[in-house]
């Protein structure tokens, strides 16, 4: 292998042109370094504004979901509406139902030997007979309810009235067929408080205002009417008729 002559000159050769390289660089540096570069302002002919418009700040309020009311119609229940208000005076319309309370009342004062208010027939002055039963209007003392003792006669009355209506009411049903048909009338009761103030005799009087079930519906309560102190005539307990209007109305 031939070795290289010309290595050595070489190297040498380029080392000085690194020298020299780097002289030069040097001194670009440092003319750059010195150079006096003159500072020029530049003033803006207007500064340019962005406008951002402010928008209005959307609020989203969402209705409120509502359900649909589901109205239910409520049921009417029609409830009965017993009422008794007055009790009114009747004359006995029939002779024979005379003739019974009258023997009745004839046997009941053979057994006490007593006579009260006795009245002359004018065709036999000899003979005396008693009334069979008396009215509300024509005793001494009215029968009453124990709660009702004591008091004036007026106000007995009132009081009598009151518990006799309530005594009705309480034992008095209204009739399943006629609430159900929405069907009212009025029913004509007629009763006697006889001498030991129990309810006797009761009889429907048949007004074509009540049906047949209200009829004896009506009859029925006013047999359950406790016993009562009886009416008086003077010193003796006597019989008394009564008439009461047992009204059947719905609500």
């Amino acid at each position: 292998m031939k070795a290289n002559v010309d290595f050595p000159k070489r190297s040498k050769n380029s080392f000085i042109y690194f020298q020299v390289g780097l002289i030069a660089t040097m001194l670009v540096v440092l003319f750059i370094l010195e150079f006096n570069f003159e500072d020029k302002k530049y003033k803006a002919k207007y500064i340019p504004t962005v406008d951002i418009p402010e928008e209005e700040t959307f609020v989203y309020n969402p209705a409120p979901i509502t359900k649909p009311q589901i109205t239910v119609k409520p049921l009417v229940i029609k409830s009965p509406l017993t009422q008794v208000f007055k009790i009114t005076k009747e004359e006995p319309k029939k002779e024979d139902n005379q003739t019974k309370l009258a023997s009745q009342d004839s046997h009941a004062d053979n057994q006490s030997n007593t006579n009260s208010n006795p009245i002359v027939n004018p065709d036999n002055t000899g003979k005396v007979e008693t009334p069979s039963e008396y009215s509300p209007f024509s005793v001494e003392q009215l029968p009453m309810f124990p709660i009702c003792k004591g008091l004036s006669r007026a106000e007995q009355k009132a009081c009598f009235d009151e518990q006799l209506a309530k005594a009705i009411v309480k034992n008095l049903v209204y009739p399943e067929e006629d609430l159900e048909a929405g069907k009212q009338g009025v029913a004509q009761v007629e009763f006697i408080i006889d001498e030991n103030g129990a309810i006797t005799n009761v009889v429907v009087l048949n007004n074509r205002r009540a049906t047949l079930g209200m009829q004896k519906a009506a009859e029925k309560a006013v047999k359950r009417i406790p016993t009562l102190i009886p009416a008086k005539q003077g010193n003796k307990e006597v019989r008394i008729k009564y008439t009461i209007p047992v009204v059947f109305k719905m609500q």
